[in-house]
């Protein structure tokens, strides 16, 4: 049975405060041989640490919903969409290859089924996001990269990009229309605190309305192969 055909078989999804907006967020990360070491420990425990935090912020722990795939050779599900609160912990391994194709063509779907169960329960979606975190590249994205693109255009996808050590920066903004952040290092964890920020700012706005994002720390720049000055609103 493939991922996304076991996603579809769970029961129905919890859905907190229905009658609030939610967001969906897929976090796609890179778990390929490149990542083993030290950038797959810092992962690991900013996932951890993320989940400990936003659970802290009573409006954005029940307005976002998460989902994380992770990748190499082929993509898999670790945590379908769950309210944060719900968010497993992780220990994730790295090892193999750089699959993004398969990556996205698992993620995109899964963001489409928790939009459909979001408006089923009566919330009103924020465009969903995919945070794509990859020190890689991928040689075969054209096909993927251009459906991005269209529903990105669309209004119905959100796709940004953490670069890590060593990260292509074609590849990536093929990839994420939404902007790539390049990461000094790998304190990951300050990463995720400005995701948790934006999350936060997002949630205090009606679906639409346009934000001010939150400002990247010192050890993370805007990609300077395009010149994103508020990635939120992209």
């Amino acid at each position: 049975m493939d991922n996304f055909n076991a996603f579809h078989q769970e029961e129905f999804p919890t859905v907190l405060s229905p009658n609030e907006s939610h967001m969906a967020c897929l976090l796609l990360l890179d778990t390929s041989g490149s990542m083993d070491g030290d950038p797959i420990k810092q992962l690991n425990k900013a996932l951890n640490e993320f989940k400990e935090t936003v659970c802290k912020d009573p409006r954005t722990r029940e307005r976002v919903d998460i989902a994380v795939v992770e990748f190499n050779d082929s993509p898999t599900v670790r945590q379908g969409f769950v309210p944060i609160p719900e968010m497993n912990t992780f220990s994730l391994k790295a090892g193999g290859g750089t699959n993004m194709t398969a990556a996205f063509r698992t993620a995109i779907p899964m963001i489409k089924e928790r939009t459909r169960i979001l408006k089923k329960a009566g919330a009103q979606p924020y465009k969903p996001w995919i945070v794509l975190i990859s020190d890689g590249f991928d040689n075969n994205i054209r096909e993927i990269s251009q459906e991005i693109a269209q529903q990105s255009k669309e209004g119905k996808l959100k796709v940004i990009a953490l670069g890590v050590e060593g990260y292509d920066s074609d590849t990536l903004h093929e990839l994420a229309p939404g902007g790539v952040i390049k990461l000094h290092g790998y304190n990951f964890s300050e990463f995720f605190d400005w995701l948790h920020k934006s999350f936060a700012v997002i949630s205090s706005k009606s679906p639409g309305e346009p934000v001010v994002g939150e400002m990247l720390t010192e050890n993370m720049d805007i990609d300077p192969k395009k010149d994103t000055t508020n990635i939120l609103n992209n």
